[in-house]
């Protein structure tokens, strides 16, 4: 799902990002957000140590429901902000997928070693097939979570729909 121009949609990425460029201040974007979430009935907005994070409200969402961060910061290279903006999964999901990820990765590394040490001792050995089974798994885990962000395009499309209207889309260029 591109976004940029420049950074063009990559097969394996599970959290898109972007970036803008706007003339607001950091408190002028929190505060656009803000009342964009009073006269949006289907988003929820909320305010986190210089984050921003919208997020489907709830009967609308689902477990592949995207939130959207906004970061914004103060441009250094010249006027204005610049806001960084990664959608993915919530963090409970996205940390399952991580602890997925991890388990299987420790699975065909400890595994598959005692099976190779096995097999090159002459013992049969079952482990042998940690390899293969476990890449076939990780494989699957991650069709799985293209998948799951297919399901949820929609509604990241709302969100961002809903971020530009919240900065007004004349204030905003893409960097």
């Amino acid at each position: 799902m591109p976004f940029n121009r420049k950074h063009h949609h990559m097969l394996g990425e599970i959290r898109p990002r972007f970036n803008l460029l706007t003339t607001y201040t950091e408190e002028e974007i929190f505060d656009l957000l803000d009342e964009q979430m009073k006269d949006d009935s289907t988003v929820i907005g909320r305010r986190v140590y210089g984050l921003y994070y919208l997020d489907i409200r709830k009967g609308k969402n689902h477990f592949w429901s995207p939130e959207l961060r906004v970061s914004p910061e103060k441009n250094e290279a010249g006027e204005g902000t610049f806001i960084r903006c990664v959608i993915g999964p919530r963090h409970s999901v996205w940390l399952m997928f991580v602890f997925i990820y991890g388990f299987l990765s420790v699975v065909s590394l400890f595994g598959g070693m005692y099976g190779l040490a096995q097999w090159n001792m002459g013992h049969p050995t079952g482990w042998i097939w940690c390899f293969p089974i476990t890449i076939f798994l990780i494989l699957a885990v991650f069709v799985t979570a293209k998948l799951g962000q297919r399901t949820g395009r929609d509604q990241t499309l709302h969100l961002v729909s809903v971020l530009y209207h919240a900065l007004k889309e004349r204030e905003i260029t893409r960097t």
